[in-house]
């Protein structure tokens, strides 16, 4: 059996305290997740295979705000990574939002909040970096700059 993405996000949170991280072999949850544009496909979140980056955010979330252009900078740069964008819990018009930024990557829809609880997350932003086996490298609570992105993905490509 696989550790859950709770554990390791728990793990993860150790790792700062000199800890082992507890990532290897966890996989994300099997979730089905909307794309946030009408006739788009939607996310099969447990099959997703990397590098990739899931970031959940929510236009509510000063700190997602302020994390966003980041993610769009080390998208564009980083074309053999996948960013998927995950709006959880919305209050807001997300593509709207997402718009006025300049936001391009995909992005999903998570009403409800289930990706952000089943991989552990105390708050938003939440962002786990994907291997190829599509395992989780990485793990992070809180926003990330360019250079946090690259670290992150220097792991995993």
């Amino acid at each position: 059996m696989r550790p859950s993405i709770a554990l390791a996000a728990a793990a993860v949170l150790l790792t700062a305290c000199g800890g082992s991280d507890g990532t290897e072999g966890v996989r994300l949850p099997d979730l089905e997740l909307p794309a946030l544009d009408a006739g788009a496909a939607a996310l099969d979140v447990g099959a997703l295979r990397g590098p990739a980056v899931v970031n959940v955010w929510a236009t509510w979330c000063v700190p997602c705000r302020q994390e966003l252009p980041a993610f769009e900078e080390v998208a564009r740069s980083r074309p053999d990574v996948r960013f998927v964008g995950v709006n959880s819990v919305e209050t807001g018009d997300a593509r709207e939002f997402l718009d006025g930024l300049g936001i391009t990557y995909e992005q999903f829809v998570d009403d409800r909040g289930r990706l952000a609880e089943e991989i552990g997350a105390v708050g938003l932003p939440a962002t786990v970096v994907v291997d190829a086996d599509g395992d989780v490298a990485t793990a992070h609570v809180g926003p990330m700059s360019v250079e946090d992105l690259e670290a992150a993905l220097a792991e995993v490509s």
